[in-house]
């Protein structure tokens, strides 16, 4: 069994989404409230979430006031708008009182990428000495906020690092061994409205 500083963790898998950020190009607007199709962008995501075989914790990190469905934990990154390691790092204080072996890392507005997780998943079981499987989009750039890891290998690692504010997630990688898995298209992120609206009936 797998163990955090002496503690046996619990088989099945736990889920941080960021849903922290400005959402600058998107006209300053909540990007986890934003409404598509009906839905807003962290209830399509979370749908796709619960599919997720052996799923045990779910915490969506934001610094705005977000409602979440029952059973979601809600996290804050601080100070507010420190950046996507600032809230792994929150997001994963919040999971650690009853951590899983596995911690999937996604962004709120790539609503599809929960599909890729079986995917992640295999990669990382297949590669016991990484400590974590990354999507790798088109052109060969990796996509650390579609991500599955070892979630000691994922303490330790910020641990090591120090001071996460203001730091890209992809800093993470620099530090460990991880394995990439060719994405599908499932992993693209949606930065504006005018993006959006190729996913789905943006409401004003």
């Amino acid at each position: 069994m797998a163990e955090l500083d002496g503690r046996t963790l619990t088989p099945g898998l736990d889920v941080i989404i960021l849903a922290g950020g400005r959402g600058t190009r998107m006209g300053g607007r909540d990007k986890a409230a934003v409404v598509v199709d009906g839905e807003r962008l962290v209830d399509l995501l979370l749908d796709e979430v619960s599919l997720i075989n052996d799923l045990m914790q779910v915490v969506v990190v934001s610094t705005r006031d977000l409602e979440v469905r029952p059973g979601v934990k809600i996290a804050r990154e601080e100070p507010p708008f420190s950046g996507p390691l600032s809230a792994i790092a929150a997001g994963l204080d919040s999971l650690s009182c009853e951590p899983s072996e596995r911690t999937a890392i996604l962004a709120v507005d790539a609503p599809d990428s929960a599909q890729l997780i079986p995917e992640l998943r295999d990669a990382l079981s297949g590669a016991p000495d990484s400590a974590a499987a990354v999507i790798e989009e088109a052109g060969g750039h990796l996509q650390p906020l579609c991500a599955l890891w070892d979630t000691a290998a994922l303490h330790h690692a910020l641990r090591d690092f120090g001071d996460v504010s203001d730091r890209p997630a992809k800093a993470l990688l620099e530090t460990v061994s991880f394995v990439s898995v060719e994405g599908t298209g499932e992993e693209r992120d949606y930065d504006t409205l005018e993006e959006l609206a190729e996913f789905g009936d943006v409401e004003d």
